[in-house]
């Protein structure tokens, strides 16, 4: 590695990182490169160097690695949604693996071998069914699309790949409707405005949510849309709130249709609200759902925390002759209500609060045979962790969207289980994004 006067280096990239990028050493410390892949030398401008890290720029890539690949998207590298792409497909499953791998050697102590191969996605493109694109106005006309790699400019997107096509069809159609009626891009000072637009959809059937400031739409735009085919719902969340994160307020319109979205999940019926999560890649989520519910044996109480609407409670019905769903979004619940009267589900109970305040009462007064976890990125916290501690089920399911949070809450169960298998899901191809399904059995002493 050299280095000049203008802070230029030459260096060859070791391996991917869990944003995509790709990972060189300078003098030992990581320096984090997009589009750089496993093998590639390249000439790089240092664009930050802290003492434990630097980041650097492309200047010239001086070789190919064979696993390098045009990417079919003409963005790609700007936007910062499929770092991936410039990597063969089955390559991007190894690097997946090798993540995950990675994570659980260093939190866990786990051995490589107990990280199944990744299991691939059906569809490489197009597996979205949902998109959440924020609005801004260029030019006196709307444009909405992705996040800039490494700003917070929106890119207007011509065509997103791995958006659903009808979907994809759906936002265009929509963008060109706002237009039409000149509607304008949220402004902060006056807490007005088109804010985001959320699009999601499933045999031609679509949810759309208009999230804007305190302005009404114009009657004359919801009747187009109304007139979309398949248009199944209208809404408008209003949130002028300039200083907020959080996608969706708690004030919501229904302009036009009905307030749930239906979805056939495999054997199981869904109802979905607005802000209901539910996986992005409907197939890949199938496979891995059907995955987790084989590692379960029959029971009699199995808990389900982070239940959601409850898609793999459903599909575990007939394991368990009790299931309790443990919830903290009240709206979640009840959606998750709905859809175990949908699916004649009678065994399957419903807790709304903290799963690990829950799962204490629970102890009290059942024995838990099996429990499901899903947990968000930040993973399972001490509580939860000393709430399985207690309980002691025979069988966790743990299924995992960080293998970080994943290998440090595996850790911290070691002592009283073992883990079985680790089977990672390719979530979302192009991406580094990888989920994992963890089998976990009580060790016996």
């Amino acid at each position: 590695m050299e280095k000049n006067q203008d802070r230029i280096v030459t260096v060859t990239a070791k391996k991917i990182g869990i944003n995509g990028e790709g990972i060189a050493y300078l003098e030992g410390k990581p320096v984090f490169v997009d589009q750089l892949l496993p093998g590639e030398t390249a000439e790089i401008v240092l664009l930050d160097s802290q003492p434990r890290y630097a980041k650097g720029q492309v200047v010239k890539r001086l070789n190919d690695s064979p696993q390098r690949v045009k990417p079919q998207c003409p963005v790609q590298g700007r936007c910062s949604g499929c770092p991936l792409m410039i990597l063969k497909p089955e390559a991007q499953l190894q690097v997946k693996r090798e993540l995950v791998q990675e994570a659980l050697i260093k939190y866990a102590g786990l051995p490589r071998g107990k990280v199944q191969p990744v299991i691939a996605s059906p569809s490489g493109l197009g597996y979205r069914n949902q998109c959440k694109l924020p609005i801004r106005e260029e030019r006196g006309r709307l444009v909405n699309g992705l996040f800039e790699e490494g700003s917070n400019r929106v890119m207007p997107i011509a065509h997103c790949l791995i958006h659903d096509p009808d979907l994809e069809a759906l936002r265009k159609q929509i963008l060109a409707l706002a237009n039409q009626f000149r509607l304008k891009a949220y402004d902060p000072k006056k807490g007005t405005g088109l804010r985001t637009l959320v699009l999601r959809g499933f045999e031609g059937q679509y949810q759309c949510v208009l999230v804007s400031g305190e302005d009404p739409l114009p009657k004359g735009f919801i009747e187009k849309l109304k007139a979309i085919p398949g248009m199944t719902c209208i809404m408008q969340n209003i949130n002028p709130d300039k200083r907020t994160r959080q996608l969706f307020s708690n004030r919501w319109s229904l302009l036009a249709g009905e307030d749930r979205l239906p979805v056939q999940f495999g054997d199981v019926r869904l109802s979905l609200s607005c802000a209901s999560f539910f996986q992005l890649n409907r197939p890949q989520a199938l496979q891995m759902m059907r995955m987790a519910a084989s590692l379960i044996e029959p029971c009699d109480t199995l808990v389900e925390a982070y239940s959601g609407v409850g898609g793999i409670s459903l599909m575990l019905k007939e394991k368990a002759k009790t299931i309790i769903e443990i919830e903290f979004v009240p709206e979640a619940v009840e959606n998750a209500k709905e859809n175990a009267r949908l699916n004649r589900a009678e065994n399957v109970r419903f807790v709304c609060g903290d799963a690990a305040k829950e799962m204490k009462k629970l102890i009290c007064w059942t024995k838990i045979d099996a429990v499901v976890v899903d947990p968000p990125r930040t993973g399972l916290d001490g509580a939860m962790i000393e709430s399985l501690r207690q309980c002691q089920p025979k069988q966790i399911v743990y299924i995992s969207c960080n293998p970080a949070t994943l290998g440090k809450n595996l850790k911290e169960l070691r002592d009283l289980y073992e883990v079985k298998t680790v089977i990672p899901f390719d979530m979302f191809p192009n991406t580094p994004h990888v989920e994992s399904v963890v089998l976990m059995s009580r060790v016996e002493k």
